[in-house]
């Protein structure tokens, strides 16, 4: 709230850094404040000096399709990279997105509008686990596609149930998958140290 008004007083149009370097600054020291409410490790944070930090999207769907875009972008670079006799039209028609059967319809739309395919992985109780996240994306290795975004929801719109983050993070690691974390309608529940 505090930055919000403090924008509003600078009262610029804060497109880029060079539209107005103050309103950009407040963002990003903004966003190390909430990264420091949540407790997030300092490599999610702008001060930390690493590649931390964050910017504010318009909506959580607009989160999503941003996180996807930059997921998508950079799978395309990796393969490019490893296979440089492939165009990116190919590589584009491999990648494949997964997220749970109880995902806001923000990310299916995400998919449409990024041009990729994306998986809906059958819940337990409401909840992704890194098990089925695990089957989904090794059958999708078998079959030649290249996975590469995984949105896990903390607090999913119909339920509020939570994905087994703890589970399906390792899982995306290990499959150099993007995890875009969901937590627009329960997110903020971090703040509290319960």
């Amino acid at each position: 709230i505090v930055a919000d008004m403090l924008s509003g007083a600078i009262a610029c149009i804060g497109f880029t850094w060079i539209a107005s370097p103050a309103c950009t600054e407040l963002e990003v020291v903004m966003m190390d404040w909430l990264g420091k409410m949540l407790d997030l490790p300092a490599e999610f944070l702008a001060c930390s000096g690493g590649k931390g930090g964050g910017v504010i999207q318009g909506t959580a769907s607009e989160s999503t399709l941003v996180a996807l875009l930059g997921a998508k972008a950079k799978k395309v670079q990796e393969v490019k990279a490893e296979h440089p006799e492939w165009d990116e039209h190919t590589i584009i028609g491999k990648l494949v997105g997964y997220c749970s059967d109880q995902a806001h319809s923000s990310v299916e739309r995400a998919g449409l509008l990024g041009g990729v395919k994306l998986r809906s992985v059958p819940s337990e109780n409401h909840r992704m686990r890194g098990d089925a996240l695990e089957k989904a994306i090794q059958q999708d290795l078998a079959d030649g596609l290249i996975p590469f975004y995984a949105v896990v929801t903390l607090g999913t719109t119909n339920s509020c149930a939570f994905d087994y983050l703890d589970e399906c993070g390792p899982v995306g690691n290990k499959h150099k998958v993007w995890i875009h974390v969901d937590a627009a309608y329960a997110g903020s529940a971090f703040i509290c140290p319960e």
